[in-house]
């Protein structure tokens, strides 16, 4: 038997996605058009919510350390809610609203932003 030890840690390394335009700072966003974004909601299609994004700053993330947040609650988990905002209330799933777990912040400006797949009911 052999065991496999990790020394992979968050660095401040994040994955971007490049030429992009469209959406909001500081928001969830989601792919519309070609290469234009358009603010996510939990109200989107399970397929339109598989490849979400953050938008700060101007640059696009797909996953990793995105700083520039405020108010966020250290080792919180966050959501998807309306217009592309974040929210550690998750909202109940039903035909219409989906969950989409979105991150976890490790302090009140920066969040490991690593969306799953979303949840409807």
């Amino acid at each position: 038997m052999s065991f496999y030890t990790s020394t992979q840690a968050t660095t401040q390394i994040a994955q971007t996605v490049p030429n992009l335009t469209g959406g909001t700072d500081g928001k969830v966003v989601r792919i519309s058009a070609s290469n234009t974004c358009v603010d996510a909601t939990y109200l989107n299609t399970v397929g339109q919510l598989n490849a979400v994004l953050i938008k700060m700053g101007g640059v696009y993330y797909s996953s990793g350390l995105v700083d520039g947040f405020t108010g966020l609650t250290p080792g919180a988990s966050y959501f998807l809610s309306t217009n592309g905002d974040i929210t550690a209330t998750p909202p109940t799933p039903s035909s219409t609203v989906r969950s989409l777990f979105i991150g976890y912040a490790v302090n009140s400006t920066s969040l490991v932003f690593r969306p799953m797949i979303p949840i409807t009911g």
